[in-house]
């Protein structure tokens, strides 16, 4: 039997083709390296230079000692004229040009969350979700668990960034978020840029339906069916907005989503993709 498989040289070389396209003004010092790098944080499932350098034994590095190729390795990661964001823009805007969407809708799904690495770093993420894979389209990181990462500015930034990578495409972009991101201001951006947001709301927040105000989890509810209520206000802010009680029967803490776009479809969204979301961060956690 005869068996079909790429060598390194051979992933690598296609890397480094896909780069060149890519991201045309890369410095050949790092399409020299790069390709090799992605292709030993593959195959390791690490981020660490020495599991990196483990799988390194093309022709480039064959004959290269051990310990020189964690120098070169870690040499890229301080390397002060790569510039990590303007390199993984270039790559997702290269991809997103090649998206054809092939649902009926125009619809995109938005998710964005924060991801910890114990009190290494925080990671602020949104990715799009296809089927059941989640696509990375901007992200920002942070030392230790940074304040930076949770502030508004922050949030703000990188949901504009997804925003423009999507101008003028013709989808209809619904951002998702768990009960973290339930701040009216942060709501209002989105609305303000003209897409959805579909975010789980905490129970204690304040509600006002019909003048009468109220906490998100003492309103009418049922134990078999999810409860719409629209054009409520929250939080002392009074900010307008649909909400939807999900089914309550065994759950203490049943879904509370807030949107502005169509009421019926926001449960069944926001759960799928956040359980998505749950098992793409372990996948990330386990990976490092």
């Amino acid at each position: 039997m005869n068996k079909l498989y790429n060598s390194q040289i051979d992933i690598t070389s296609n890397f480094e083709l896909f780069l060149k396209k890519a991201v045309p003004n890369i410095r050949k010092t790092q399409l020299n390296i790069i390709p090799s790098i992605m292709f030993g944080m593959i195959i390791s499932e690490s981020c660490s230079s020495s599991d990196i350098a483990k799988q390194l034994k093309d022709d480039a590095f064959n004959y290269v000692q051990f310990n020189s190729k964690i120098k070169r390795i870690n040499r890229f990661w301080n390397n002060k004229l790569f510039e990590p964001s303007t390199f993984f823009k270039s790559i997702i805007t290269f991809v997103l040009n090649t998206y054809h969407k092939k649902h009926s809708d125009n619809r995109v799904h938005i998710i964005f969350d924060h991801m910890f690495s114990h009190d290494n770093y925080t990671v602020f993420m949104l990715t799009m979700r296809i089927a059941s894979q989640g696509i990375p389209l901007t992200f920002k990181c942070f030392d230790g668990n940074n304040d930076d990462a949770f502030s508004l500015n922050t949030l703000q930034s990188c949901i504009k960034d997804v925003s423009d990578l999507f101008k003028n495409r013709g989808f209809e972009l619904i951002f998702l978020a768990d009960r973290w991101f339930s701040s009216t201001k942060l709501l209002d951006f989105i609305d303000s840029l003209g897409h959805t947001y579909c975010v789980r709301l905490k129970g204690n927040i304040k509600v006002y339906k019909d003048g009468i105000m109220t906490k998100a989890k003492k309103l009418k509810h049922r134990k078999f069916k999810s409860v719409i209520h629209k054009d409520v206000s929250i939080t002392d802010k009074r900010y307008k907005t649909n909400l939807i009680y999900s089914a309550s029967i065994n759950t203490s803490t049943p879904w509370i989503i807030v949107t502005n776009g169509d009421p019926k479809r926001a449960t069944i969204v926001i759960v799928l993709v956040v359980l998505n979301l749950f098992l793409r961060i372990k996948n990330l956690m386990d990976f490092i």
